[in-house]
């Protein structure tokens, strides 16, 4: 059907150097004077502002760009970028699997992650990632060491801002473990069997578990995190339904709207314009 065509307008995005498959990382330094769409990733972003001015959209926010600004871009994360004076900015792609399940937690824990740094931690921050960039770079990276550097950077983040850390958890261990790998991969339908194998159970015994632990069914809980997105997507993007629909990893635009009247009693569209006029009357 016409409506169903995916809008160009939210982009699933492909790094310039594209990530290494064998490390898992791509680093790079950026000269940007150009706009950048309202995208996403695939893997962890993370942008160092070094120079320049300019405005950057993150999550529905809008944010002023200069030195020392740090963007730190998860799966489930969005941005469009629009330079006002050329940024000279050094990039950072991380494949999620690169990172320890500690690191990702307290990632994923977190609100929108943006900071605006002092020029000593921007200092430390750039030198790092030169590192990274250098070792990349190598036609024989030594994995061991780069995957250090990586940890390195991240732990200096996690530290630089202390409002960034794990919530308090009561499932079990495995279960937790599961539960992070769906909040990050939850637009990829991700099995109830694939989800299993994360936590070391079988399919029967996650289910179970998983039920016991969160009171809720495994496709509930994923339809549940489908749903908070497909919230944030109708305030802070012009989509249109059927898009939000799709980017929210629904595969059936009826089904979507039939979960969406029934968790929040209002269809897509109306809960768009209720929305607004909330934010009108601020």
């Amino acid at each position: 059907m016409g409506d169903e065509v995916k809008s160009p307008s939210l982009e699933k995005m492909l790094s310039q150097d594209q990530i290494r498959k064998e490390v898992g990382i791509s680093a790079s330094e950026r000269f940007v004077d150009f706009f950048t769409p309202l995208h996403w990733h695939n893997f962890i972003e993370l942008e160092l502002i070094l120079s320049g001015s300019g405005e950057q959209i993150l999550n529905g926010q809008q944010m002023e760009l200069e030195a020392g600004c740090l963007s730190l871009l998860r799966l489930t994360d969005f941005h469009q970028v629009t330079p006002k004076r050329d940024l000279h900015l050094l990039n950072l792609m991380v494949d999620d699997s690169f990172l320890s399940e500690e690191i990702l937690g307290k990632l994923q824990a977190g609100d929108t992650l943006f900071f605006k740094l002092n020029p000593a931690e921007t200092d430390t921050l750039e030198k790092l990632f030169r590192l990274c960039m250098a070792e990349n770079g190598s036609p024989s990276p030594d994995l061991r060491y780069l995957k250090h550097l990586i940890i390195c950077v991240f732990l200096k983040i996690l530290k630089l801002t202390p409002r960034v850390g794990s919530k308090p958890s009561t499932e079990e261990q495995p279960i937790h473990a599961a539960l992070l790998y769906m909040h990050m991969h939850f637009r990829e339908n991700p099995k109830l069997s694939e989800v299993a194998k994360i936590a070391h159970y079988n399919a029967s015994h996650f289910s179970f578990t998983f039920h016991k632990e969160l009171g809720t069914t495994y496709c509930d809980y994923l339809n549940m995190l489908k749903i908070s997105y497909a919230k944030e997507l109708l305030i802070s993007t012009s989509l249109k339904i059927s898009d939000v629909c799709y980017e929210c990893g629904f595969t059936s635009h009826s089904n979507f709207l039939r979960l969406f009247k029934e968790k929040l009693g209002l269809s897509p569209m109306q809960y768009r314009k209720r929305a607004i006029v909330k934010q009108d009357k601020k």
